[in-house]
């Protein structure tokens, strides 16, 4: 069942770091520039703010536990 869950996240975390690439292609696509560090403190939801939770999320839930 661990190897189960593992592959789960591995799974979601795949998931997720494609979803964080789709953003940044819709990015380009609407706005014809793929990041732009002042949107992270617009008080709206961006493309940007929606790349960064999705790349984190992916980050984590990618992280393995080690065995020691």
């Amino acid at each position: 069942m661990v190897l189960g869950g593992s592959r789960l996240r591995l799974r979601l975390s795949t998931l997720l770091a494609l979803l964080a690439v789709a953003v940044l292609v819709d990015e380009v696509v609407e706005e014809g520039y793929a990041f732009d560090p002042v949107d992270l403190v617009n008080p709206q939801l961006t493309h940007e703010k929606l790349f960064v939770a999705l790349l984190l999320a992916s980050l984590l839930l990618g992280l393995r536990k080690r065995k020691g």
